[in-house]
């Protein structure tokens, strides 16, 4: 009887392993509770969430604010009980407070990622998200062509968040200098792209992110039409 009822101890433990090892895919630095570490330095955490099937993934909160973005299809954001769920389009950012606890969901059979950041710094000034399209987004022009946009996200004078579209063949060079403080800028490619860093050449995958402190960025489309989002983080010069 008792080594019965370790045989199936044994094998529940092994089922629910292999569970856990289906929701969230280990490549890399991976905490299988929290996803796989992508980027860590003073002022961000990066990790990855790999969502299948009909899922659910509680994002642990560490008392830091967090940003999240989406990659993929199926994804659904819920921030309390009862709320309805905000489905989530392929590039959505949503920024949360350390007293939110979010979870996101995932329905379909496509595979889909979301990158969770975790700010290190906390700036008691609200959030505010830009929703009017005719002053959040603008055009990127060359030659007098409109080439791509420059959406802007929210802010809170300390915290920005951009998402950018760039036509195929299409170049923009983005000037982060500030006089009030140094700007530290994560990046997380939406599609496969080129970009230069200070001269720094950086070669990004979809889904890959690259932190930063350069003044300016250049990115190159390249063949294809790219998207990309910026996190830009200011950290005035008396607390630096």
């Amino acid at each position: 009887m008792r080594r019965t009822l370790a045989l199936i101890i044994i094998l529940a433990t092994a089922w629910a392993q292999q569970r856990r090892d289906l929701a969230f895919e280990s490549r890399g630095d991976s905490n299988q509770s929290e996803g796989r570490l992508l980027e860590e330095n003073e002022h961000y955490r990066v990790r990855s969430l790999d969502l299948t099937g009909d899922s659910q993934f509680d994002v642990p909160q560490h008392s830091t604010d967090i940003i999240i973005v989406a990659l993929g299809d199926g994804l659904s954001l819920s921030s309390a009980k009862g709320s309805n769920r905000e489905k989530l389009a392929e590039g959505d950012v949503r920024f949360f407070q350390h007293t939110v606890h979010p979870t996101i969901l995932h329905s379909g059979d496509s595979a889909s990622e979301t990158i969770v950041v975790e700010l290190k710094h906390h700036w008691d000034s609200e959030i505010r998200r830009c929703t009017q399209p005719q002053t959040c987004t603008h055009a990127i022009r060359a030659g007098g062509l409109e080439i791509g946009q420059t959406t802007s996200l929210f802010t809170n004078g300390f915290v920005t968040a951009y998402r950018h579209h760039m036509d195929r063949g299409g170049t923009l060079t983005t000037s982060y200098y500030s006089s009030k403080g140094k700007d530290h800028l994560l990046m997380m490619a939406l599609a496969d792209l080129q970009a230069n860093f200070d001269g720094t050449e950086q070669e990004l995958k979809r889904g890959q992110v690259f932190a930063s402190d350069a003044t300016d960025v250049e990115v190159d489309a390249g063949s294809h039409e790219v998207s990309w989002v910026v996190i830009r983080v200011e950290v005035p010069k008396l607390q630096k």
